[in-house]
């Protein structure tokens, strides 16, 4: 199985610092600017520029405890958004340490949201759950928790848990394609490869450009051993992510699937070098290496 969740995860990143800009602070420090260089930057997207804002920020005076950690919180997203997941950990902690030594409330939603993608990207799913169920608690209505909660579900091996959690994300969000994208990889998994296609189709007609969607469709095209149906879309999904290894991914299982080895090959390898720790990409890149005796 390629690694969806960590697919989802990037999603994640992409989301989380415009989700920090303007949320409330942990501990209801609402109407506070201590950093307005750092909003400057995560509301244009500039996660580097904000961590160097915000390290700044915190290193140039003590700050009440509730400024410092809604400081922290949008440090941690930036940091997340950068693919620092260590840092973004450390960070986490620190904010729900600094709560727990002043009294407040350990369960703020976002902290544990963000938090669990840190986890993710670490490979730490079991823990990750533990923080998201916490999310949805505080954040019912929230689709983003859901997908992250499919995507963890299917890291775990429980494939009907993530069906039911990509059901919510599609319930709250109908018009937005991550909710289906999950699904149909969810589907893949429970070997209900027609309603992953249908999924699939789903997704790309509300994002036809997005490269995730596509690649959704043409994987589940693959998988249902109908690649000769969608070697358009499978094509389009590299030209909108072309240096996805999953996606290229996906590519060279569907020209393997029509007899276009040669074509194949040189993807699947394009793929291992983009995605060598993704087991699937390496299994397949060993597999056609030695059909060609390499």
């Amino acid at each position: 199985m390629l690694n969806l969740c960590r697919a989802f995860c990037l999603i994640a990143l992409m989301a989380l610092a415009g989700h920090a800009h303007g949320q409330p602070a942990p501990a209801g420090q609402q109407g506070s600017n201590p950093c307005p260089d750092a909003n400057e930057a995560m509301a244009s997207g500039d996660a580097e520029a904000a961590v160097a804002a915000l390290r700044a920020c915190l290193s140039a005076r003590l700050h009440p405890w509730q400024t410092e950690a809604e400081l922290r919180v949008r440090l941690g997203a930036s940091q997340l958004a950068l693919g620092e997941s260590e840092a973004a950990l450390f960070t986490y902690n620190q904010v729900i340490a600094l709560l727990r030594d002043n009294g407040g409330n350990t369960d703020i939603p976002i902290v544990r949201r963000n938090r669990a993608v840190a986890l993710l990207q670490l490979d730490r799913a079991q823990e990750a759950l533990e923080d998201l169920l916490i999310a949805e608690r505080g954040m019912p209505q929230d689709d983003f928790v859901h997908i992250l909660l499919g995507g963890t579900y299917m890291e775990l091996d429980r494939g009907t848990e993530a069906i039911a959690a990509y059901d919510n994300a599609i319930r709250l969000a109908p018009d937005s394609p991550g909710g289906w994208i999950g699904r149909s990889a969810a589907f893949i998994e429970l070997e209900l490869m027609d309603r992953a296609v249908e999924d699939g189709r789903e997704a790309v007609a509300i994002a036809p450009d997005d490269g995730s969607a596509l690649n959704a469709l043409c994987w589940a095209l693959v998988k249902a051993e109908r690649a000769s149906e969608g070697m358009d879309i499978c094509y389009a999904a590299v030209e909108a992510e072309p240096d996805s290894g999953a996606i290229i991914h996906s590519l060279a299982a569907a020209l393997e699937q029509i007899g276009e080895d040669e074509e194949a090959y040189p993807l699947f390898a394009r793929a291992y070098e983009l995605e060598p720790d993704n087991t699937t990409i390496a299994g397949d890149y060993a597999r056609v290496s030695a059909a060609r005796g390499e």
